[in-house]
């Protein structure tokens, strides 16, 4: 598989981004002041800035406004709504850091948890996949959270949390790996029954798939 760079960038960055806003959400760390401004613009500017690299992959990236009608169907629709949701309400929280001093402590909490709802349905987007059933398994969402808030920590300074919830994400990326590869035997799923064709005798690729070219 080759996904593209643009999917990679989001899925990292973002993926940092809100897991650092979690942090600061739930006030393992407290800045005030300008302090405050610099780490709100480091989880803000990973956070956004990956957001806007996931547009590079649309077909019509002019459409993207549109994804936010679909939430009653689509797991990109409420993943577009907890992040704009979750950046308006930790940008207020960060406001009181950093022009009064004031800790809105809900409201941080608030944020917190919708920093943990964008990531989970970000991963929700590749775990409700029913073509990809390497994918589609609780480890997945598990997997995107235990990367997000884990790196948001190493970026926060929570060494020990960050060493844990890391050594938990390459635990869970070793099972995946082990257990990946037999999801699709048990599935039950073969070229004729995801063609349909199966009735009529044995299916075959025509045409084999050409591998791309390693750069």
């Amino acid at each position: 598989m080759h996904p593209a760079s643009s999917v990679i960038i989001f899925t990292t960055f973002s993926g940092l981004g809100f897991g650092l806003l979690f942090w600061l959400g739930i006030g393992a760390i407290t800045p005030t002041g300008l302090m405050a401004l610099i780490w709100f613009a480091i989880a803000y500017l990973a956070a956004v800035g990956g957001l806007l690299a996931s547009t590079f992959h649309l077909g019509r990236p002019e459409r993207a406004i549109k994804a936010f009608s679909q939430w009653q169907t689509s797991w990109l629709s409420r993943e577009g709504i907890c992040a704009v949701a979750t950046l308006l309400i930790m940008a207020a929280y960060g406001a009181g850091l950093v022009f009064f001093d004031t800790v809105l402590r809900p409201l941080g909490w608030l944020g917190a948890a919708g920093a943990l709802a964008t990531v989970f349905t970000t991963a929700m987007i590749y775990a409700q996949l029913k073509t990809v059933p390497r994918w589609r398994h609780w480890s997945t969402p598990a997997l995107f959270l235990a990367l997000s808030v884990g790196g948001g920590a190493l970026l926060g300074g929570q060494v020990t949390e960050a060493l844990v919830l890391l050594g938990l994400a390459a635990a869970l990326q070793v099972y995946t790996w082990v257990t990946g590869d037999t999801r699709l035997a048990r599935s039950g799923t073969d070229m004729a029954s995801a063609t349909g064709l199966g009735h009529i005798g044995a299916v075959r690729a025509f045409e084999p798939p050409i591998p791309a070219p390693i750069t």
